[in-house]
């Protein structure tokens, strides 16, 4: 091993989800309606590293997957 396990970790990831929901009355029915924006800050932080050191491979410490891009879901519930 190049290092010993729990040496070496990687940067803090930051990340921020934001939901927004209105209750809704009609008549006898409610209506939920909510906004949610997942990772509001749109960083690409690295989720995991190619761990394994070959003269042949990609690179060592070279990022396979990244944190997912900013969406918004827009959701409703109907209560009668």
């Amino acid at each position: 091993n190049l290092l010993d396990p729990g040496q070496m970790y990687g940067a803090q990831i930051d990340h921020l989800d934001v939901r927004l929901g209105k209750i809704l009355r009609f008549g006898g029915t409610r209506t939920n309606v909510g906004l949610e924006i997942y990772n509001i800050l749109n960083s690409a932080d690295v989720l995991t590293y190619n761990q394994t050191y070959s003269p042949t491979s990609a690179g060592w410490l070279t990022p396979t997957s990244v944190m997912t891009a900013r969406f918004i879901k827009v959701t409703a519930q109907l209560d009668f």
